[in-house]
């Protein structure tokens, strides 16, 4: 599902984001619905970590991303190979993922190994495709939607914050012309979808 969503798209020509989109809509739901199957299946044995106070209720890192992309990319033009050095510096330092790693049987790891590989989905096909600015703001809003639903099913949210990050990290590399929507009209949009 969200393999064609990305791919289907024609992410140069879309128009200006007004609200998420439906499939994004439908991820949520679908975890939601894997949350209680899974429920049923294993009592809570997994468990989650403490959750900041409002990070995932509002901006958390990607936030932070999101404000540096935007000074990086708007205020000046770095050359392509600067962007690509700088990334790599930041790949070479950051925490690695295992995407594929060893799932418990509880709730909490099943349900994280589907948000991991979901979203590393989510990533291969961004990486995949050319975006104009408003493509890269649509990502921005539907990373964002995301990332205000999938914390509460993880045992960490910042793999959800970092996994989203690259997600729009990819798509500001593969954009035109990079430029990110203000982080507070992001928030209304998600609010109202």
């Amino acid at each position: 599902m969200l393999r064609k969503s990305v791919e289907t798209r024609d992410w140069l020509h879309t128009i200006e984001p007004r609200t998420v989109r439906a499939v994004m809509k439908r991820v949520v739901e679908d975890m939601t619905s894997i949350d209680s199957m899974v429920a049923q299946l294993y009592e809570d044995q997994g468990t989650t970590t403490e959750h900041s106070s409002d990070s995932s209720r509002k901006t958390h890192s990607i936030s932070v991303s999101r404000h540096q992309y935007r000074s990086n990319w708007s205020s000046y033009t770095p050359s392509h190979l600067d962007s690509t050095i700088v990334s790599n510096i930041h790949k070479l330092f950051s925490e690695r993922i295992e995407i594929f790693s060893t799932v418990e049987f509880n709730k909490v790891s099943i349900l994280t190994g589907i948000i991991k590989i979901s979203l590393k989905t989510f990533m291969e096909c961004v990486r995949l495709k050319t975006f104009s600015k408003f493509g890269l703001q649509q990502i921005q809003v539907d990373t964002h939607y995301l990332q205000l639903y999938l914390w509460r099913f993880v045992a960490d949210e910042n793999l959800v914050h970092f996994l989203l990050d690259e997600i729009l990290g990819s798509a500001v590399h593969r954009c035109l012309e990079p430029v990110l929507m203000e982080p507070s009209i992001v928030d209304i949009i998600c609010e109202r979808g």
